[in-house]
């Protein structure tokens, strides 16, 4: 790239405040729900209990899996965790035990051994595609289906990320994610997803689920059990109160995006769709806003583990993720997704520096003082970011809290940035 000739803008901190749930027990909300729902009614001594557990980092999920194992001993029978994570992991059982291990999820710290076979088989169709179920579901005597419930980053409906996703994708394990994005070609995610879960609720013994929902700071704020036969009249109405705590950028439009890193453990995609407004997918409604003209990433998170599915929804990317990116991971991935355009290689400079001016020159006519330029950790973490002074300026129109003292790029001599993460904890210590 030619010797920089760009004048940064300065930054600002915005601190958006967001509001913090009262400490929620995870383990007693799990037991008080349990009592109140009787989800394990039908347990009995010597029975086998599959219980969900997938690829999203979502901090409370040891403490449930462990507490529903224990209420599941506590009845005599034997709880068995099923890794339900459709392709992640590179679709392999090995991969997928990984995937749970770099969350935290092991059979020392849940209590239960972890299924470490991946045999899906046909249990039905819907219009002569193939219904799949993990072997062990089907010879389980009871299912018990564990997500948190979430705006989806593929599409928009009445129901989205939640139980019964992953009824579909997790007990259907790679085959029966496959199928489903298949049918949603032809249909749409929203059907396709309820024609599939309908054969498996009616196929399999499943007792019904323990949803989970957070608020905008990614903690949980409420646990509840929901039995199989409320679970599609239900999880609408969850949806409709995540998407009330659903955390998003306090602006509509942008020239610029920096985000330091992507991941499966932060969203399904990568990114959070929602948050930066490029679903990308062929056959789904586009979200309507933010307007994002570039976005720019720096770096893959580490519970990822090469998984660099969403990249393609960057317009430029630090040379860095693509050195450490699985291709055939990330391939098998946005494959079986039916997402090729989120697998897709953006152009890659070799600095943080390069590839940020890469993407201003790339805006149309600007200036320090007008250019909009937000610079945040990933799209799950969004209480703080740092803005050019214009969203700045913005922000306290709305309210928001602002950093007094502006500062510059810290940019090293080799045009690197530090995380964003790191640098507030710096400008923290120094008051």
């Amino acid at each position: 790239m030619r010797k920089s000739v760009i004048q940064f803008p300065a930054f600002y901190v915005v601190d958006q405040n967001f509001a913090r749930s009262d400490g929620v027990d995870a383990a007693r909300a799990v037991c008080s729900e349990l009592e109140r729902t009787g989800l394990l009614k039908k347990v009995g001594p010597g029975q086998k209990v599959i219980i969900t557990a997938g690829s999203r980092g979502i901090d409370c999920m040891v403490e449930v899996l462990n507490t529903l194992a224990w209420a599941v001993k506590r009845k005599g029978a034997s709880p068995l965790i099923l890794p339900a994570m459709g392709s992640h992991g590179g679709g392999t059982a090995r991969g997928q035990m990984d995937v749970l291990r770099h969350l935290g999820q092991t059979e020392e710290t849940l209590g239960a051994p972890i299924h470490d076979r991946l045999e899906p088989i046909q249990i039905g169709e819907v219009r002569g595609c193939p219904v799949y179920a993990d072997r062990s579901a089907v010879h389980a005597d009871h299912i018990i289906l564990v997500n948190r419930i979430k705006e989806h980053t593929e599409f928009i409906g009445e129901i989205e990320s939640g139980l019964i996703k992953m009824a579909v994708v997790g007990l259907g394990r790679i085959a029966g994610a496959e199928v489903m994005h298949q049918l949603a070609v032809k249909s749409t995610y929203v059907k396709a997803i309820l024609e599939i879960a309908e054969v498996l609720f009616e196929k399999l013994p499943i007792r019904g689920g323990v949803a989970i929902l957070e608020d905008k700071n990614n903690a949980v704020c409420r646990i509840e059990a929901i039995p199989a036969m409320a679970v599609f009249e239900r999880e609408p109405e969850l949806l409709k109160e995540a998407l009330q705590r659903h955390a998003g950028l306090p602006f509509d439009h942008l020239d610029v995006l920096l985000v330091d890193e992507i991941g499966k453990d932060i969203s399904g995609a990568g990114f959070d769709t929602k948050v930066i407004g490029r679903i990308m997918n062929i056959y789904e409604k586009e979200c309507e806003r933010p307007r994002i003209t570039r976005i720019v990433l720096r770096d893959l998170s580490e519970k990822t583990r090469g998984n660099a599915i969403g990249l393609g929804l960057a317009d430029f990317v630090h040379r860095r993720v693509v050195d450490k990116m699985d291709h055939e991971m990330t391939a098998i991935n946005s494959i079986t997704a039916v997402a090729p355009e989120k697998g897709r290689v953006p152009i890659a400079l070799a600095s943080d520096r390069e590839a940020l001016e890469a993407a201003l020159r790339s805006i149309g006519h600007w200036n320090p003082d007008s250019v909009r330029v937000a610079w945040i950790i990933n799209t799950a973490n969004l209480n703080e970011l740092a803005v050019s002074s214009a969203l700045a300026r913005e922000a306290l129109g709305r309210g928001l809290e602002v950093s007094k003292d502006p500062f510059a790029l810290p940019f090293d001599a080799n045009g690197e940035l530090p995380g964003l993460r790191q640098t507030l904890v710096e400008r923290t210590a120094r008051g």
